[in-house]
């Protein structure tokens, strides 16, 4: 079997800009290109040198595919297209289409025009970024040329998340970006269909955590709400939520 390469452009060993390339049959795709919140200079990117050392971006991806609008995902896109250089195609689905720039914006005006940082994508390049989309629908196999294929499936954990199952011949591999296989009151749980792919490339952040499960946790949260109320003020992370969640709880009663 020809050899399938993985490597971490970012978020290899910590939480943040995530950015994978997968070298699978011949062809190069990056698999998310998310931005690091916990820096302010080049180190809050993913390390593109690894790629422009064998020549533009454009030459030698044959495209991106983003999973979520998350900024730890899809932050550094517009830097990685206009200000390292790439003219290929980006994929990801309708809603992060909609919501991503409307949170790369957000994000450029505290960056820049509050705190005054330079080197920083502009508006205008965020614009030409999102030119260069192409928007999935979930369970439609893209063909992104005679011989790499794409299809997205729904993820859970945002609107609009999807994993991702690549083909190129009879090599495969599946990427899950952030997944959720937990529904809640306005997500359902991550699903994909049976596969057995080469390589699973899946996120596992809280993979060793055990926690309670979702009911629990919004009676947790609805206890405290009421504790609050009864002592007449607002509680620490109280959003205005807490009116939905006293909602459903008069139904379930």
């Amino acid at each position: 079997m020809p050899e399938i390469k993985v490597t971490p452009l970012g978020a290899g060993q910590d939480v943040g800009r995530s950015c994978i390339l997968v070298s699978i049959g011949g062809k190069n795709i990056m698999l998310d290109c998310g931005m690091h919140m916990g820096y302010n200079d080049d180190r809050r990117f993913p390390d593109f040198s690894y790629i422009t050392q064998n020549g533009r971006l454009t030459e030698f991806l044959d495209c991106v595919i983003i999973s979520h609008f998350h900024l730890d995902h899809c932050g550094a896109l517009p830097y990685m297209s206009e200000m390292v250089g790439y003219d290929g195609p980006i994929y990801m689905t309708h809603p992060t289409k909609a919501i991503c720039p409307i949170l790369l914006e957000d994000f450029r005006k505290i960056t820049v025009d509050k705190k005054g940082e330079t080197n920083f994508f502009t508006s205008q390049m965020i614009k030409d970024c999102m030119k260069k989309v192409i928007p999935l629908n979930l369970h439609q196999t893209v063909q992104v040329d005679d011989e790499l294929e794409i299809k997205a499936y729904y993820a859970g954990h945002v609107l609009g998340a999807a994993m991702v199952h690549i083909k190129v011949g009879s090599e495969s591999v599946v990427y899950t970006g952030d997944y959720n296989m937990t529904p809640d009151r306005h997500l359902g749980a991550a699903w994909i269909d049976k596969c057995r792919p080469d390589i699973l490339i899946s996120e596992s952040t809280y993979a060793t955590t055990i926690r309670d499960s979702k009911r629990c946790r919004e009676r947790d949260f609805l206890k405290k709400v009421h504790e609050s109320i009864e002592r007449g003020g607002k509680g620490e992370n109280e959003p205005e939520g807490p009116n939905l969640l006293l909602h459903w709880a008069d139904r379930e009663s």
